[in-house]
């Protein structure tokens, strides 16, 4: 009778089972939320999901604010390319990404470019491949399943099966429900729209300046799963059928807290991370510094592809703006230092300069070697020229 009733009561949900419960590590919180929602309805082992009211207060993006730095995927790889290459291969990328259209795949001929530069078609092969995995990730890819590959490659490192499944959809056929829940977070293009702004009502996490310090909040910690003391009670008391029936939700409401508790304490890391890393660009006192998803994720003690889940898809209120988590991770030069960090460096060394006896390339490259950071001149002349800045014989005052 008893299990007769609970039928009655409850709809039973597949996809919320949580068999692949490291999916919810990906949702945004406005999926999160309806997810919590659904399964407060559907499991009797949840009395209320309980969400603070400064979580509302905190989190709810009434009018998003204009980013003040944003950036189109394609400077966000010109930078990434700039730091990465330089001399033949930075011309060689160049080539490449002429040859995308307007979504990021490359449309031209890997033989025509290698003509071109006088170089083996496997050296400009290698160059597209190393290009396909820099942020913004696939731009040059050759197709949707290239692209597709990668992506699955950076969330799903242990199922590359994947890619068939989504082979199969693109024809017609059924997949299972665990893939389509999985690509459902597949993008269908490497170039979609600016990164730094987003369509979002509710961000994910929370950055503010108080009392000179920054100071992060992550939406998991502002709200729980309040259990349902009744039904705990009964699944002490019942046994055999109905016991097993309850048992079943009584996991899931574990399940959903586990998960949660994962959720919350590696955002808290990465965000601390993130506020420790680039607190000058969050102050507005400087630019973004070289953050890498694997040495956040050495840090936190997890393997890259879960970074990857948490910061996909979020985003984060911050004092210059919202942006995706992913912005602020920044590839490093070969110099240890960002792209931005290392030009903001060699601007303030030339404004402090004697302009009677300007600084070489060569003597402020020693400069920056002085400071701990290992510059080769040829990178010191090429971030001056980005800069728009003349040689020091143009420097000179006359």
């Amino acid at each position: 009778m008893l299990r007769n009733e609970l039928q009655l009561k409850l709809k039973v949900n597949l996809n919320l089972l949580l068999k692949n419960q490291v999916e919810i590590l990906l949702y945004p919180v406005q999926e999160l939320e309806q997810i919590l929602k659904e399964e407060k309805e559907s499991n009797p082992f949840i009395e209320e999901v309980c969400v603070s009211e400064r979580a509302y207060q905190l989190f709810e993006e009434k009018k998003l604010p204009e980013p003040k730095f944003r950036v189109h995927p394609l400077e966000l790889l010109q930078r990434n390319m700039r730091a990465e290459l330089e001399g033949i291969d930075l011309e060689i990328v160049s080539e490449l990404v002429a040859q995308t259209d307007e979504r990021g795949f490359f449309k031209g001929d890997i033989s025509s470019v290698a003509e071109k530069f006088q170089v083996p078609e496997e050296y400009v092969e290698d160059i597209r491949e190393f290009v396909m995995r820099l942020e913004p990730l696939g731009v040059c890819s050759r197709d949707l399943i290239e692209f597709v590959r990668l992506q699955i490659e950076d969330l799903y490192p242990e199922e590359p099966e994947l890619l068939e499944e989504f082979e199969s959809a693109l024809k017609g056929g059924s997949i299972s429900e665990s893939a389509k829940l999985k690509l459902s977070h597949i993008r269908l293009s490497p170039i979609e729209e600016e990164v730094s702004v987003p369509r979002v009502s509710k961000v994910d996490a929370v950055i503010e300046l108080d009392d000179g310090e920054m100071v992060g909040y992550i939406y998991e910690e502002l709200i729980d799963i309040r259990p349902n003391h009744s039904y705990m009670e009964m699944l002490q008391r019942v046994k055999g059928e109905a016991r097993e029936f309850l048992k079943e939700y009584m996991e899931r409401y574990e399940n959903f807290r586990k998960i949660l508790a994962v959720r919350r304490e590696n955002l808290r890391k990465i965000l601390n991370e993130i506020i420790e890393t680039q607190e000058g660009f969050l102050k507005g006192e400087g630019n973004l510094k070289s953050l890498l998803v694997k040495d956040v994720a050495e840090k936190v003690g997890v393997s890259e592809s879960t970074v990857s889940r948490l910061i996909s898809s979020k985003y984060v209120k911050t004092p210059q703006g919202t942006y995706p988590f992913r912005f602020f991770f920044v590839r490093e030069t070969v110099g240890g230092m960002s792209q931005e960090e290392l030009m903001r460096e060699i601007k303030e060394i030339i404004a402090g300069e004697d302009r009677r006896k300007p600084l070489s390339d060569d003597e402020i490259a020693k400069i920056l070697r002085e400071r701990g950071h290992n510059v080769a001149r040829r990178t010191v002349a090429k971030y001056r020229e980005l800069l728009g800045i003349p040689s020091s014989r143009k420097r000179r005052l006359k």
